[in-house]
């Protein structure tokens, strides 16, 4: 949808899918997603976003005087996954034109104290915020089928993976959780592939160090939307297939078929 390094215009931005054009936070009316902007410019009232060393993008809330509350653009930051929408974020890159960053996911926040636009102290929020694709690649790396639930059969795994799905309130304060979540899913998702991708049926591209092949654990349906940790919305498919089901032109007939072949490889 977006391009990761692309600059866009805002005015183009806001003509195609609504939204305040001069709010920092912008939760689209008609459209399942949240746009955040960032700037340098933010620095003179208080606002000091970027990244830190573990690849964590902090990112203050809205709110010219006084606290901070959660309300309007701050609650649909963090809101965004119970709510079921996206998190994309945008760096200015000159007047009027910002870069696209990534799909973001919220992982927690915490309160500072920071000047008001009066120059007054007051309570701030600041999100912590990581690219959905950096997620996804760790807990890949996290589904290594040399972990303590390789030892189980795939229908032990497939009991673990559902009772994991039935935790359903999404902790909003920690990147542990969201690290460790569906862990059980995506191995056993991993193993019913038996190194097939489940979407084009040829086998993974290559084997990883570990000697296992690789494929990688795709929510047919966005991370946002509910219940995307149950064995019948998860796939493993091929690095190919997974781009082509978030990027291609056919990616929701794609998506569909995706959903119809895994509804057939689960016991009913």
């Amino acid at each position: 949808m977006f391009t990761k390094g692309k600059v866009y215009r805002r005015r183009d931005l806001h003509d195609q899918y609504g939204g305040n054009r001069q709010s920092g936070i912008c939760s689209l009316a008609n459209h399942p997603f949240v746009f955040i902007f960032s700037g340098e410019q933010g620095e003179q009232y208080g606002y000091q976003d970027g990244w830190t060393s573990e690849g964590v993008f902090l990112y203050t809330g809205e709110g010219r005087y006084g606290d901070m509350e959660f309300k309007r653009g701050n609650k649909a930051i963090r809101d965004h996954l119970s709510e079921g929408q996206d998190l994309h974020l945008f760096q200015f890159a000159e007047q009027g034109l910002w870069r696209y960053i990534d799909q973001m996911i919220c992982v927690g926040y915490f309160l500072t104290q920071a000047p008001d636009w009066d120059n007054n102290p007051r309570e701030a929020i600041v999100f912590e915020l990581r690219p959905l694709t950096a997620i996804n690649q760790e807990t890949i790396a996290n589904d290594d089928q040399t972990s303590a639930l390789g030892q189980l059969s795939l229908e032990e795994l497939r009991e673990r993976a559902i009772q994991e799905a039935q935790i359903s309130q999404f902790p909003q304060d920690s990147y542990t959780h969201i690290f460790n979540r569906g862990s059980a899913v995506r191995a056993y998702v991993l193993r019913r592939a038996n190194g097939v991708c489940e979407a084009c049926g040829d086998p993974a591209p290559f084997r990883t160090e570990a000697g296992y092949p690789f494929l990688e654990s795709h929510h047919i349906h966005r991370l946002s939307d509910g219940g995307p940790d149950h064995p019948v919305n998860v796939a493993a498919i091929c690095p190919n297939c997974h781009r082509r089901a978030h990027h291609g032109a056919d990616r929701e007939a794609f998506n569909q078929r995706l959903r119809d072949i895994v509804k057939r490889e689960e016991p009913a």
